[in-house]
């Protein structure tokens, strides 16, 4: 099978599973650890990102370092001053770059706009264009006020791109970024401190991930987690949301009388966390990753059968124990079974 369709087919056989969350019992109790899985899972999509910089500065280059695809073998090849889904080996991203020096920039961005709203801005310096970096940045200004209003707040990210070039230690580069810093906090413009990042060296890409991942919206998380390698840290958390919310719905559908809510609700519900958390990682649930995963539970296996008896056994003695016993079994269970997939997929 190639690629594209491996890619699809790992799309429709979550967005099958997230159908689960429509039979859950809405109660108070798991409205808020529903409404995340719903925009962590149901709603995802890529993530919208603009490059706003000179054509010199090494956004195309950037983009792929950050999501790791080999330059020669696998380009990419963003179209200047249009939207482009880059999609490539289970990395999603809308990518826009626009020339800020185009005379042409006003007319892309406008367009660009109309279709889509970016999620996240890169405002791109490499080292000679330090000193122009207020004449840059004020025409960035400009393009960016143009952003309709309730979108909320776009965040901005100054970057230094090529910093691998500034000198031959980090002394020189956050010297070069000072300047860069100082340059524009002159405008008045509204971003974060710059950042200094080599697509040559990886210098600075793995807190940029983190940092892009923390700023994007709900939605985009999970796509941005995914095509972002190095965003480990956010992986793991994003793995632990699904896991805590799972476990949280889990309970709630232990103690409700629902028929059969075992096949009904309880394991569709644990098979979509292990979906999920393989689909992070990027990697897919076939035969041999499931047989593997599998004889990874081992004890946790063993665990989940040794709760059951012990709730079956407890219910006995105690009356009307056996919800709460239900719960408590059905929850520990979940956990168990998130906590070892995050190790087996996004931990190894």
């Amino acid at each position: 099978m190639k690629e594209p369709m491996k890619d699809r087919a790992k799309e429709l056989a979550l967005d099958q599973l997230v159908k689960v969350l429509d039979r859950v019992p809405l109660v108070s109790s798991v409205k808020n650890d529903l409404s995340g899985l719903r925009s962590l899972l149901y709603l995802r999509r890529p993530p919208r990102v603009v490059a706003l910089g000179l054509g010199s500065s090494g956004r195309s280059t950037l983009l792929r370092s950050l999501i790791e695809r080999p330059p020669v073998r696998h380009p990419l090849d963003p179209d200047h001053g249009h939207w482009v889904r880059i999609e490539h080996e289970g990395a999603k991203v809308d990518w826009l770059e626009i020339d800020a020096d185009d005379p042409a920039a006003r007319s892309q961005w406008t367009r660009a706009l109309d279709e889509e709203v970016p999620d996240l801005v890169f405002l791109t310096f490499e080292p000679r264009n330090v000193r122009d970096a207020k004449r840059i940045a004020e025409r960035a200004k400009s393009l960016l006020a143009d952003v309709p209003d309730g979108t909320g707040a776009l965040r901005v990210f100054t970057l230094l791109t090529h910093s691998d070039l500034v000198g031959r230690g980090p002394v020189e580069v956050e010297a070069e970024r000072r300047a860069l810093e100082a340059e524009l906090d002159a405008c008045g413009l509204d971003a974060d401190p710059p950042r200094a990042v080599s697509a040559i060296s990886g210098h600075g890409l793995a807190a940029l991930s983190e940092a892009m991942v923390l700023a994007l919206p709900e939605e985009t998380r999970l796509e941005a987690a995914r095509a972002l390698t190095r965003a480990q840290e956010a992986r793991l958390r994003i793995g632990n949301e699904i896991v805590q919310a799972c476990t949280s719905v889990s309970v709630t559908v232990g103690v409700t009388p629902i028929p059969f809510s075992d096949m009904v609700v309880l394991g569709p519900l644990q098979a979509l966390m292990v979906s999920a958390l393989a689909y992070l990682s990027g990697r897919g649930l076939d035969k041999k990753t499931v047989a593997e995963w599998l004889g990874s539970l081992g004890v946790v296996g063993g665990l989940g059968m040794g709760l059951r008896y012990s709730a079956q056994t407890i219910a006995k003695l105690v009356p009307g124990a056996g919800n709460v016993i239900a719960a408590g079994v059905a929850g520990a269970g979940t956990t168990a079974m998130g906590q070892s997939a995050i190790r087996y997929f996004l931990k190894n």
